[in-house]
């Protein structure tokens, strides 16, 4: 089994829509980020509600209990064995029997299944039928007038070559003239909610220490008798005595220089988890070690040698430090060839650009969750690879923002986050990113249109006029500057602004070997400022120099080799002598928090 589809409308953060917010997740690793208290955690609560044994209660609604009907809806596929199982109900036999009659079902009915969840009641739709326990209606009306006994629907079905089980039912249904209910005498929603308990499971955001109880048990999600877990491993089967050594040898490769093992005191104690320190050969009970240990031992537990399950993790990367995490993302990528894993993250070191297409942002936006992701087929192979060289652990962090702003080098990574808070622009209080890719910033502003990012990049002038690449204008390469260019990778470029870009090819001379634009400086400014693309006079260290801040910028090269050290070096002593902050990079700092501000009002 896996999940497809959702949709979401009026539960907790997730507001009204016109069809409510639809999520699609994809096989292996989906990654769901955002900023805190934007609603990613809902989305693993909303699978939970078909997993537990839970009513919704008031504080379900979105903004409270009103006359607005909550709608969870979850479309699963099902893989082989699923899917006869569930048809074999439907056709009231066993696999021995009339096996060309199960086939056309398996045909009518697919693999694809909804749960549909409201204030109002629960169903299972398969195909054009929605069922409740053991009836079935072609609405989610339960207003039905007549019962018509499944079988008597199944006798016709087996003995007429009908073109399909539903052409047959609406059928039924127009000579009735009325509503029908049809009862399938055994209870199939109720089978596939077991089955999805089975499969679907969630760890929690916060998981208790990994204990025991004494209890036989082989999953426990929370840590509580994890213990347990693993001495029911042990000493259970073969097979599971090797997912016990399996948990082993993983956890050795994590941490080479400990060893885990579950033992007793007594038949009658509960087990405990025990860590032996390899180079001392010295055990301690797992509740004297640190908690990432701990949390690792949980995960590993519940993710070795599993198959054909759908996990959900929230905040996986609590407790570890980066590498670590780095290492817990090369398991979860492992055991998601096997397993549907949602992933919600605040660590930038989750998302590796080969997953942007399993992406999910998750925004408040006027107090409703809003989820955004990237249309099928929006990036090529060759986008997705460059984006890897430019997504780095720095560059990564747009991901948890409100707005991004676009540089061209390391000094102004260095400076512009001080001038923001001397300006009360803070853009760690804005949620603004940073992120530099040189000249190439198409492909990422391609991204961050896709993904609904406010952003705005600041350019030098010689990424302006300089020419070093062309753009196609009527099956004709025309040469131009790299904004251009990089407007035209991101698809922004409309047929007219290409028109203008050919009219000026006139304007390219060679100035000091150099081909490059003259007198058409403004005009091309104007041009890509259209496309919040904001061009400097002249380049960043240049204005960082001008005028009275020379003496600290002559001292800072000095005395830093480090661009972004001389960025912060500038920056502060800017702001500690109280200068004057240069007017180009406070209009630049001013337009990308108006374009922040409006999301968090």
């Amino acid at each position: 089994m896996k999940l497809l589809k959702m949709i979401i409308k009026n539960f907790r953060s997730f507001g009204q829509g016109n069809e409510g917010d639809r999520i699609t997740f994809k096989d292996g690793i989906n990654l769901i980020v955002g900023e805190n208290n934007a609603g990613k955690s809902t989305i693993l609560r909303a699978t939970e509600l078909f997993g537990e044994e839970k009513s919704l209660n008031e504080n379900d609604w979105h903004a409270g209990p009103g006359g607005k009907e909550i709608v969870v809806e979850m479309e699963m596929e099902l893989n082989e064995k699923e899917q006869l199982d569930f048809i074999r109900q439907l056709a009231r036999t066993k696999e021995s029997q009339i096996p060309e009659n199960i086939n056309r079902l398996v045909l009518d009915f697919g693999n694809r299944i909804s749960l549909i969840l409201t204030d109002k009641g629960r169903w299972l739709k398969a195909k054009d039928l929605y069922i409740s326990h053991n009836q079935a209606y072609l609405t989610q009306n339960q207003s039905a007038q007549k019962v018509v006994k499944w079988t008597e629907i199944l006798d016709v079905y087996y003995k007429t070559p009908v073109s399909s089980i539903f052409g047959l039912i609406k059928e039924r249904v127009s000579l009735a003239k009325v509503d029908c209910l049809f009862d399938l005498q055994t209870d199939i929603e109720n089978s596939i909610l077991n089955l999805v308990k089975t499969k679907l499971k969630s760890f929690s955001e916060v998981r208790q220490r990994p204990g025991g109880k004494n209890q036989k048990v082989l999953e426990s999600y929370d840590g509580s008798q994890v213990a347990d877990v693993l001495g029911s491993l042990k000493m259970g089967t073969r097979q599971q005595r090797k997912r016990f050594e399996l948990i082993q040898k993983e956890f050795a490769k994590l941490f080479t220089n400990l060893k885990i093992d579950v033992v007793r005191e007594s038949p009658s104690a509960p087990p405990f988890i025990v860590i032996e320190k390899s180079s001392i050969e010295y055990e301690v009970p797992l509740d004297l070690v640190g908690a990432g240990i701990g949390e690792m031992v949980i995960l590993l537990t519940h993710l070795i040698a599993s198959e054909g399950m759908v996990f959900g993790l929230d905040m996986p990367e609590l407790h570890f430090h980066p590498h670590a995490q780095r290492s817990l993302l090369e398991i979860l990528k492992r055991h998601s060839q096997r397993n549907q894993i949602l992933v919600i993250t605040h660590s930038p070191i989750f998302f590796e650009p080969e997953m942007v297409d399993n992406l999910m942002v998750v925004r408040d936006r006027e107090g409703k969750t809003a989820v955004t992701q990237l249309p099928e087929g929006y990036l090529d192979l060759e986008e997705k690879a460059k984006l890897g060289r430019y997504l780095d652990a720095y560059n990564k962090e747009f991901l948890f923002s409100r707005a991004v702003l676009i540089v061209d080098g390391e000094t102004e990574i260095g400076a512009l986050p001080i001038f923001s808070k001397a300006l009360g622009r803070d853009f760690n209080i804005l949620g603004i990113s940073l992120v530099r890719t040189g000249k190439h910033f198409g492909i990422l502003v391609k991204l961050l249109r896709g993904l609904d990012f406010p952003y705005l990049v600041m350019a030098d002038k010689d990424a302006l006029v300089n020419i070093e690449g062309s753009i196609d204008v009527g099956g004709q390469r025309i040469e131009t500057s790299p904004v251009f260019f990089n407007l035209e990778k991101a698809k922004l470029l409309t047929a007219k602004e290409k028109e203008t870009i050919c009219q000026v090819k006139d304007q390219i001379t060679l100035i000091d070997k150099r081909k490059t634009y003259s007198g058409v400086t403004r005009k091309l400014s104007s041009l890509a400022r259209t496309h919040d693309v904001y061009v400097l006079p002249s380049d960043f260290e240049g204005i960082l120099a001008d005028g009275s801040n020379g003496d600290i910028f002559d001292e800072a090269k000095k005395s830093y080799g480090s661009k972004v050290t001389c960025g912060s070096y500038c920056a502060q002593e800017i702001v500690r002598q109280k200068r004057k902050i240069p007017r180009r990079f406070a209009e630049v700092i001013e337009m990308i928090a108006s374009k922040s501000v409006p999301q968090i009002q």
